[in-house]
């Protein structure tokens, strides 16, 4: 019988913060080029760039706007994954997760949750994991 994956890939995008711009502004003009380069009406997702785009060139992109960390755990318990936020989120003074994604006790920075739906660079966020777990999460099918 085949186990299942519990591979758990993390993304993250990091801005350099700008006087006068908020992080709801922070690659909002990316996402918007890149959902009307997809044609994608809504939210910008991984399955989205995989099924519609070139990946490498997305990822490119959202390099040239942002520091871009990714990384994947064999998930064994929160702490792992605890373990995992906090590397990915090292000297970050503003960190913005995904509504009730990840934990959040364990951030050595301001922790904002927010809707993604909102937060582009949470979007982008979500790419690059996509984008990790594809690189990394390698299930024998």
């Amino acid at each position: 019988m085949k186990e299942s994956c519990n591979c758990v890939a993390l993304g993250a995008v990091a801005f350099r913060g700008r006087r006068g711009v908020s992080y709801l502004e922070l690659g909002a003009h990316l996402v918007e080029n890149l959902k009307r380069m997809l044609h994608v009406g809504g939210e910008l997702k991984w399955l989205d760039v995989r099924r519609r785009g070139n990946v490498v060139a997305v990822i490119e992109l959202i390099r040239k706007v942002a520091d871009i960390r990714y990384s994947a755990i064999h998930y064994t318990s929160p702490e792992d994954l605890a373990r995992a936020v906090e590397e990915l989120a090292s000297g970050a003074k503003l960190v913005v997760i995904d509504n009730q994604l990840l934990p959040r006790q364990y951030i050595k920075a301001q922790v904002l949750e927010r809707d993604s739906r909102r937060v582009p660079g949470l979007q982008l966020a979500d790419v690059v994991a996509g984008y990790a777990r594809s690189l990394l999460c390698r299930s024998t099918r």
